[in-house]
């Protein structure tokens, strides 16, 4: 399906859609006011259903290395990419209701739908410099979405601190990635793969390292995670929810196609160290996570330990064939029920005033639903049957022990538990402590919307995860 030119634009029709109506937005969003505010928002909406439409389309394409060899169409890429753009429709959701009838209701959508079309195109690059372009934009347009309330000073320290980090494992990234140029004299990673395996196993090593910062860090995975928890604490609670799942999405998939296309050949040596990795990343996470009283700054280290356990599937997905689909099925799981706990997080700060623990308290009594979905979103991201969550992470301790890493499952075991104590704590405060304010809490259409969808595919996806799982094993690549 290669053209003679190279120009395979039907590759990229999702990516086209989005750029093009983010292009549209800049001029619209600046001039928009009153009521008419809304409709940036209406019309990112429209183009990511498109998005998603495009890219459904392309399930059954043959697969292929369009533009030359350096863009990826394979059912790999177009299940990850749902799954992104899946991440973008709902966080539109939280943002467009947090920010009704301020400025920012008609900015927010335009870097959401940068962003997007970074991460898209991150799971589909087959070229060292596609890579680090991608991440790139998906990195400028996180900084912009950190950076909407442009008065709040927790905001501006918080963007700074993302760009300067950014910026310095970018870089390492970058020369990480020169070295592979160098040792294999090509930029698409499956000559890079044929090649390394007459190179010196030094270099490979240093070159792995510098490479993998730059996915560790969009990932949150130890030691690069110490950037989130100041971010997303200064971040308003719906940007938060973005940064916590879209880009780990990207990263991993972007991630598992670097290592199982870029360098096959090494597995026996990058397949422990990951696993090291992973359960440092997890254990990490959890401790952390047992002394915030900040609730955003809690999910922060509950999304770098849930990035531990994914991690753990990518440490074996040479080692069996059901650690992919294993890994995708439990970001999928853990797009819904992250955003769900953020979306809760986002109507106590706009409308409570307030997003340390103490906020949650009573707040079965107050809202009665914000509770329940909070309490859903916690208790599957502490892995208890029978939500997507529990079901996730079946999946994932189960390909680390036929992957022969019963270790890394036991380890795993143990983080669970630990994380299942400080969740329970919050669910406690909820329920049983009392209230810490009084009168109603007010919520938008978005908040419902994206509440109904990351509640019920969370339940969905935890009681009948059979066609999920299925879907992941067709777009798997590593048969």
């Amino acid at each position: 399906m290669n053209s003679g030119d190279c120009m395979d634009l039907w590759a990229v029709v999702p990516e086209m859609i989005l750029a093009g109506l983010a292009l549209v937005l800049v001029p619209l969003s600046a001039f928009v006011s009153g009521r008419w505010r809304i409709l940036p928002a209406l019309l990112a909406f429209a183009g990511l259903a498109a998005s998603m439409a495009a890219t459904a389309a392309m399930w059954d394409s043959a697969p292929a290395a369009a533009f030359c060899g350096i863009y990826a169409v394979d059912r790999f890429g177009t299940l990850y990419k749902l799954v992104i753009e899946s991440a973008a429709l709902v966080s539109l959701m939280m943002l467009v209701s947090y920010f009704r009838g301020h400025r920012q209701e008609a900015e927010a959508p335009l870097p959401l739908l940068f962003a997007t079309v970074g991460a898209l195109g991150l799971v589909s690059s087959l070229d060292l410099g596609l890579i680090l372009l991608f991440l790139q934009i998906l990195s400028i347009a996180s900084y912009l979405l950190v950076m909407l309330v442009r008065s709040d000073a927790a905001a501006q320290e918080a963007c700074l601190k993302y760009f300067i980090y950014a910026a310095a494992v970018l870089a390492v990234m970058g020369y990480g990635l020169t070295f592979l140029f160098g040792l294999t004299g090509s930029l698409e990673l499956r000559a890079i793969g044929a090649a390394l395996g007459d190179s010196d196993p030094v270099w490979i090593i240093v070159a792995f390292g510098l490479v993998f910062a730059g996915y560790a860090f969009e990932a949150t995975l130890a030691p690069f995670q110490f950037w989130a928890p100041d971010v997303y604490q200064g971040a308003t609670a719906p940007v938060a929810g973005f940064l916590s799942v879209l880009p780990k999405i990207a990263a991993f998939a972007a991630l598992l196609r670097f290592l199982v296309e870029g360098m096959p050949h090494q597995a026996a040596a990058w397949s422990p160290a990951i696993a090291v990795i992973a359960a440092a990343t997890m254990t990490l996470g959890n401790l952390a996570a047992l002394r915030q009283r900040d609730l955003k700054r809690l999910l922060a280290y509950s999304s770098i330990a849930q990035a531990g356990y994914v991690l753990m599937g990518v440490a074996v997905v040479t080692r069996t064939g059901t650690a992919a689909a294993a890994v995708v099925f439990y970001l999928l799981a853990y797009l819904l029920m992250n955003l769900a706990a953020f979306l809760v997080v986002a109507v106590l700060e706009r409308h409570a005033g307030a997003d340390a623990r103490p906020a949650l308290r009573g707040l079965a009594r107050r809202a009665p639903w914000l509770a329940a979905v909070f309490a859903l979103a916690l208790l599957s991201l502490a892995g208890i049957p029978p939500l997507a969550g529990f079901t996730g992470k079946v999946f994932l301790l189960t390909a680390a022990i036929d992957g022969n890493m019963t270790w890394l499952a036991v380890v795993a075991a143990i983080n669970m538990a630990i994380g299942l104590y400080y969740y329970a704590l919050l669910i406690a405060e909820m329920f049983f402590a009392p209230p810490a304010q009084t009168g109603p809490v007010r919520t938008g259409t978005g908040y419902l919307c994206a509440a109904a969808i990351t509640t019920l595919g969370t339940v969905f996806l935890g009681l009948a995860p059979d066609t999920v799982l299925a879907l992941a094993n067709v777009a798997q690549w590593l048969r």
